[in-house]
């Protein structure tokens, strides 16, 4: 089956130093993304959503810039990416997300991450 990739920016009104730490950590993820992050003692980490397990690798981050979750396992080929951009304009905030995965559903994926974001928005007041 071929990957869908799904790429939304949505604003905030916060700074990308703290925005950073929900987009990087096991902890700072759990709190908005799934229902629970751990990372392994391979530095592997593993996302739950109702009772099933996701594993993904941290395969690039730049400090308050940007991380990228490469799925591994029955998940080959997902990856999750997020980006922190600073608009040139007014120096606001946005998070890109990129969201490749065997869904392709554009509407489904778009009402996900809407959810998603709103959550990560309630954290972090902006």
């Amino acid at each position: 089956m071929s990957k869908f990739k799904f790429t939304q920016e949505f604003p905030f009104k916060t700074s990308p130093k703290v925005l950073y730490n929900y987009i990087s950590t096991a902890g700072g993820l759990q709190q908005w993304f799934a229902d629970k992050v751990t990372m392994d003692s391979n530095h592997l980490f593993h996302f739950t959503w109702d009772t099933e397990v996701h594993v993904a690798e941290l395969t690039s981050t730049r400090l308050n810039k940007s991380t990228r979750f490469d799925f591994v396992g029955p998940d080959t080929g997902n990856y999750l990416e997020f980006k922190l951009v600073t608009s040139e304009i007014d120096n606001s905030i946005f998070l890109k997300v990129t969201d490749c995965s065997d869904n392709d559903d554009p509407n489904d994926l778009e009402t996900v991450w809407k959810g998603l974001i709103a959550e990560l928005k309630e954290i972090v007041g902006g």
